[in-house]
């Protein structure tokens, strides 16, 4: 397996496990002893953005690896 495929693997898991736990902190599931709603809530937005953020990078990054479909 290429290294670039495995860095595509990571980034893609990453992404996923930042988008659950960020959803997890939102509903109360996780995060919920000592802390007041609003800092939890935007503990999760900030999660949930930063694996959207994550995932199109790694999906950019990618397709510019892929090359122009020509």
């Amino acid at each position: 397996m290429k290294l670039a495929a495995v860095s595509t693997m990571v980034g893609y898991t990453i992404s996923a496990l930042m988008a659950t736990v960020g959803i997890l902190v939102l509903t109360g599931v996780l995060m919920t002893d000592g802390m007041t709603t609003q800092p939890r809530v935007i503990f999760g937005i900030v999660l949930v953005l930063y694996s959207v953020y994550r995932f199109l990078m790694t999906r950019a990054r990618t397709r510019q690896e892929e090359g122009p479909d020509e």
